[in-house]
C-alpha cells in the first residue's frame, strides 16, 4: 500500500464513478445487514458467505431471542432519533450503555441475549519475526489480495466521504497513510486495516472532518482500557444496533434512483457493483463494475458522432444544422468531430465523412472543427491524411479551426504535405469567411 501511493497510483480511483462507488457502498451495507442478523435475533448462523448466513439463519428462527430484537431495534430507533436532535453527540455510546446495564440488571443473557465476552486488554507486544519458505508464500498471496480489498475500499470511502463533506481528496495520500499505519502495527500483531465504510460514516454523522478523530479515539480507548473487565457484558444485538445504523446510511436509495433517471446504464453498473460485492466479494464485485465501465467509455469513445454545424442566421454563430434558424452555407461543408481521432474510431471517422459528402455533392471546401478533438494518435493521422487526398483530388480545399497546439504540432510532423499546409482559424466563421474570399484556393 505504502508503494501505490508513493508511485501516485491513486489516478485507479478515477475509475470509480460515483454510480459504481454508490453501488459499492450499497453492497456493503446489505453484507453488514446480512452479517449481523443473527445478533439481532439471538441466534447463532454460520457462514462466510451471504448466502451461506441466510441459508443458515433460516435453520435456526425458531430460537429467537425477542429481547435481542427488543435491544437492536431499540438502539436503532435510539440512534435515529438522536441523529435528528443533534448528530454530534454520542448516541451510540449512549445506546450501548443502556443496553449493557439494562441486560445486567435484569439476566437478559439468561433470556437468549448474547454477550460480548471476554475482553483482553493488554500492551502492544513485538510481533516481528522470520518467516520460513512456506510462510513466505501464504503471506504474499494474502497480503496481496488485501491490497485490491483494501485499495478498493478505501478509494470508494475517500472519494465518496470528500464529495459529501467538500473537501479536496488525495488518494494516493490516503494509501500512503494506510501503508505507514499497517506496517507500524503490523509488528506488533494487529489486523491489517483500511478506510472503512462503516466507520468513517458514523464518524461523518457526528461531524468529524478531520484526523483529530482518530487520534481522540485512539486517546478514548486507552483511557477505557481499565473498564474493558466490565465490556463482557455488552450485548451484541446493540452492537447489531449500531451497525444497522450505520448500513442503513451506506445504502444510497436516492442516490440510485437519480441514477437511475439520468441514466440506465450507469444505474445497471451500480446494481452489478452492488450485487457482485454480495454475492462475488468485495474485490471481484468492484472489478467487474470497473471493467464493464472501462469497456462502456470505450465503447463510446469508439462511436463518436460526426456533426454538420451551419451559420445561425444574421449571426456569426455556428450550431448543429437541424436546429432552428440554423442554414448551410454555400458550397461550404462543416463538421464536428466529437471525440479524439485515434484507431478505435478511425475508421468511423472516414465513413461519416465521405457519407456527408455524398450528401452534399456541391461541397468546394470542407472545414474541421477540432475543438472536441485533444489529440490524434499515428492511425488517426492516418486516416485523415486518406480522408483529406480525396478531397483533394475531389478539388475540394480544406481547414481546420480551433485546433488546439497538440494537434497543430501532430499535423505539422506529418508526412503528407496537404496535413502540414492545413490552414487553420481561430473560429469557424473566419475559416468559412476566409474559403468565401478565395474561392480557387
Amino acid at each position: 500500500m505504502l508503494a501505490v501511493g508513493l508511485l501516485k497510483l491513486g489516478w485507479l480511483a478515477d475509475f470509480l464513478s460515483a454510480p459504481i462507488v454508490a453501488g459499492f457502498l450499497s453492497g456493503i451495507g446489505i453484507i453488514i445487514i446480512v452479517h449481523q442478523l443473527p445478533r439481532v435475533f439471538g441466534v447463532t448462523a454460520g457462514g462466510n458467505s451471504v448466502v451461506q448466513r441466510l441459508d443458515a439463519l433460516i435453520h435456526t428462527l425458531g430460537h429467537i431471542s425477542a429481547w435481542s430484537m427488543v435491544i437492536a431495534l431499540g438502539t436503532l430507533a435510539f440512534m435515529t432519533m438522536g441523529e435528528k436532535l443533534n448528530a454530534r453527540l454520542p448516541w451510540a455510546l449512549g445506546a450501548v450503555l443502556v443496553s449493557t446495564v439494562l441486560t445486567s440488571l435484569l439476566s437478559l443473557s439468561h433470556h437468549g441475549v448474547q454477550e460480548l465476552g471476554a475482553v483482553i486488554v493488554g500492551a502492544p507486544t513485538w510481533r516481528l519475526q522470520w518467516l520460513s519458505i512456506h510462510q513466505w508464500g501464504v503471506v504474499v498471496t494474502t497480503a496481496l489480495t488485501l491490497v485490491v480489498v483494501i485499495m478498493s475500499q478505501s478509494a470508494a470511502t475517500s472519494r465518496s466521504t470528500a464529495d459529501e463533506i467538500g473537501v479536496a481528496d488525495n488518494i494516493s495520500r490516503d494509501f500512503v497513510g494506510i501503508g505507514l499505519a499497517n506496517v507500524v502495527v503490523g509488528m506488533l500483531g494487529a489486523f491489517p486495516v483500511n478506510a472503512s465504510p462503516a466507520r468513517t460514516t458514523i464518524t461523518r454523522l457526528a461531524g468529524g472532518r478531520t484526523k483529530l478523530v482518530g487520534f481522540v479515539a485512539a486517546l478514548g480507548a486507552v483511557a477505557l482500557s481499565p473498564l474493558a473487565t466490565y465490556a463482557h457484558a455488552i450485548p451484541l444485538a446493540a452492537l447489531a444496533g449500531v451497525l444497522l445504523f450505520v448500513a442503513g446510511r451506506l445504502i444510497k436509495i436516492g442516490q440510485l434512483r437519480a441514477i437511475l433517471r439520468i441514466n440506465p446504464i450507469e444505474f445497471s453498473l451500480a446494481l452489478i457493483t452492488g450485487l457482485g460485492v454480495v454475492f462475488l466479494g468485495v474485490e471481484i464485485g468492484l472489478a467487474m463494475a470497473v471493467g464493464l465501465a472501462i469497456l462502456d467509455q470505450t465503447w463510446r469513445s469508439a462511436r463518436p458522432r460526426m456533426v454538420e454545424i451551419g451559420r445561425r442566421k444574421g449571426t456569426t454563430s455556428w450550431e448543429p444544422v437541424d436546429e432552428h434558424g440554423v442554414e448551410r452555407v454555400d458550397h461550404i461543408l462543416a463538421v464536428v468531430f466529437e471525440q479524439d481521432l485515434f484507431f478505435a474510431n478511425s475508421g468511423v471517422f472516414r465513413r461519416e465523412f465521405h457519407d456527408l459528402i455524398v450528401k452534399s455533392p456541391q461541397t468546394r471546401h470542407v472545414i474541421l472543427e477540432a475543438v472536441a478533438m485533444s489529440d490524434i494518435d499515428y492511425t488517426g493521422l492516418a486516416a485523415l491524411s486518406q480522408v483529406f487526398d480525396d478531397l483533394v483530388r475531389d478539388q475540394v480545399s480544406l481547414s481546420m479551426a480551433r485546433a488546439n497546439d497538440a494537434v497543430k504540432m501532430k499535423l505539422a510532423k506529418s508526412s503528407d504535405p496537404v496535413l502540414r499546409n492545413l490552414k487553420h482559424f481561430d473560429s469557424v466563421d473566419a475559416a468559412a469567411s476566409d474559403a468565401l474570399d478565395h474561392p480557387k484556393r
